[in-house]
C-alpha cells in the first residue's frame, strides 16, 4: 500500500501542500482557512488513510525549544520482563527526579536483527537512541550505517560509541575468586549460545581466574544452550549424563534457572549439600527459587541513569568522542552459595 503524502493529499482536492499541512498540523484556525475546506481536508486525509510523521513532528517542535528530547530506547526482545521493569523503572525516577523534558520511546527488536530498524537510523528518528543487549552482529551493524545520531550501549564495550557498561573480564575472574575461596577444585559453567563480545569476555575472565587458581572444568561440564527455561532444563540433563558432577555451577544467565532447578530437584541433587550454584544478573526468581540463588549483579539502576544523562551530553554535544564508563559488579549471597568464608573480601586482584 502507497504510503500517503501531504503532496499526494493536496493535489487530490486540489489546494496547496502548505494549506493542506497546516490544517493537520492544527493551525487551521490560527491561519484562518474556513471550516468548510479543514473539514474537506480532514475528510480526505481519513478516506485515503493518511498517517502524520510523528517522528519528524517532535523532532521539528523540539529544534523550536517547545517539545521535549526525544530518546529512543531499542530493546532485544529476548530479555524478560522483569528486566524492562527495573530498566524503564530507572528511566522514570531519573527524569521525575532530576526534571528532565525528556521523551522516551520503546522499540523492539530481535536479537541480531537489529538491522531491520533501518529507518531508526537513517532517518534520524530520535534525537538519540540506547540500545540494549545488542550481539556483536548489531553493534557491527550500528558501526557500519551512515547515521549522525548520538548512540549509547548499555552494557555492551565498543570503540565507536558511548557505552555505560561493567568489565566484563573482572566479572567472571571475580566468580572464579569466590568459587576458589569456598575450596571447589571441580566447577561446571552453562552459558548462552549467543554470539557477544561481552559474554565471550565474562567466560575468559571466568577459564583465566579458575585456571589461575588450580579450578578444573571438564569438558563435558562447559555446557552452550538457548537462555531460557527449556535451555536451562536441557543443560542440566546434559550436565547428568557426565562421569561426575561437578561441585558448583555457574550460570552465565540467571534465565536458565527456571528450567534447571526441577531437573536438579528431580533427580535428588539437592543444592547447595551436592551443588552448589551462583548465576550472572538478579532476577526476582532468583530470591524465589528454593534454595535462594546467588547471583553476580549490576547496579542497573546506576547504570541506566548514567546511560541516559550520557546521552543527552551527546544530544547537546558536551560530549563528542566515543565514551565507556565503567561500573561495578557486586555478589548478593543467598542460599544456593553462602558467599566468602571467615569474612574475605568480595574481590581482590
Amino acid at each position: 500500500m502507497t504510503k500517503v503524502s501531504i503532496k499526494m493529499l493536496a493535489k487530490k482536492i486540489n489546494l496547496s501542500p502548505a494549506t493542506v499541512s497546516a490544517v493537520l498540523n492544527g493551525r487551521g484556525d490560527e491561519l484562518r482557512i474556513s471550516k468548510e475546506t479543514q473539514n474537506r481536508i480532514w475528510k480526505e486525509a481519513k478516506e485515503l488513510g493518511y498517517r502524520p510523521n510523528i517522528y519528524a513532528r517532535r523532532l521539528r517542535q523540539q529544534s523550536k525549544g517547545n517539545s521535549a528530547t526525544v530518546i529512543g530506547i531499542l530493546w532485544p526482545s529476548v530479555y524478560s520482563s522483569e528486566l524492562l521493569v527495573r530498566f524503564f523503572d530507572s528511566i522514570q525516577n531519573s527524569i521525575l527526579n532530576e526534571e528532565i523534558n525528556v521523551e522516551i520511546i520503546y522499540k523492539p527488536y530481535r536479537l541480531s536483527e537489529i538491522y531491520k530498524l533501518e529507518d531508526v537510523f537513517k532517518e534520524h528518528l530520535f534525537n538519540g537512541v540506547i540500545i540494549v543487549g545488542a550481539t556483536d552482529k548489531d553493534i557491527e551493524y550500528v558501526s557500519t550505517v551512515e547515521c549522525s545520531m548520538p548512540i549509547v550501549f548499555f552494557n555492551r564495550q565498543n570503540d565507536k560509541f558511548g557505552s555505560v557498561c561493567i568489565d566484563n573480564y573482572k566479572a567472571g575472574e571475580k566468580v572464579a575468586q569466590l568459587l576458589s575461596a569456598r575450596g571447589h577444585k571441580s566447577v561446571g559453567f552453562v552459558e548462552p549460545g549467543l554470539y557477544s563480545y561481552n559474554f565471550s569476555m565474562r567466560k575468559i575472565g571466568f577459564l583465566d581466574g579458575c585456571q589461575k587458581r588450580g579450578i578444573a572444568i571438564s569438558p563435558e561440564h562447559l555446557i552452550v544452550e538457548t537462555p531460557d527455561e527449556q535451555g536451562g532444563r536441557r543443560s542440566m540433563e546434559k550436565l547428568l549424563q557426565s562421569a561426575s558432577l561437578p561441585t558448583v555451577l555457574f550460570f552465565l544467565a540467571s534465565s536458565f534457572l527456571p528450567g534447571a532447578y526441577p531437573i536438579l530437584h528431580k533427580n535428588g541433587i539437592r543444592i547447595p549439600e551436592d551443588i552448589e550454584i551462583i548465576c550472572y544478573s538478579d532476577m526476582l526468581s532468583c530470591k524465589l527459587m528454593n534454595p535462594s540463588v546467588t547471583v553476580l549483579d549490576l547496579p542497573i539502576e546506576k547504570m541506566v541513569k548514567k546511560c541516559l544523562f550520557l546521552i543527552l551530553d551527546m544530544i547537546n554535544g558536551q560530549i563528542q568522542d566515543s565514551v565507556n564508563i565503567f561500573e561495578e559488579t557486586y555478589f548478593i549471597f543467598r542460599e544456593s552459595c553462602p558467599g566468602f568464608p571467615n569474612g574475605e573480601q568480595d574481590w581482590q586482584q
